[in-house]
């Protein structure tokens, strides 16, 4: 009888914790779907002169592979494994860290998850 109660305890405490991990990346989705969003309607960013003379054209076209999300933990994992299976979308949003500037030269806000830029 003891054998079987600490079985099931056993594999409850494996439910729990799968549970709970996969929350934690659903979050973490969620919260770079957000971003994304936000990003992509400028919402949070300022358009009245502090970025005078610039176009806030995208010029999509971002070829390069994303980086194996397996390098990164916690959002950092969580925002490459987005960028990783949304490609197409993250190529049309324009990125507001100004990295289309030298010394990147990024295309879009996908060109930031090609090396480790995203995760700095």
């Amino acid at each position: 009888m003891g054998k079987g109660n600490a079985k099931r305890k056993k594999a409850a405490q494996a439910r729990q914790a799968r549970k709970k991990s996969t929350g934690r990346i659903l979050w973490g989705v969620a919260a770079l779907a957000a971003l994304v969003l936000v990003l992509a309607f400028g919402g949070v960013f300022p358009t009245n002169g502090s970025a005078q003379g610039r176009s806030f054209s995208v010029q999509g076209g971002e070829t390069r592979p994303v980086v194996n999300p397996t390098y990164y933990v916690g959002a950092a994992r969580a925002a490459y494994t987005v960028a990783q299976s949304h490609r197409e979308v993250l190529d049309g949003v324009y990125c507001y860290c100004y990295c289309d500037q030298p010394p990147f030269y990024h295309k879009s806000l996908l060109s930031c998850f090609v090396d480790n830029h995203a995760s700095t």
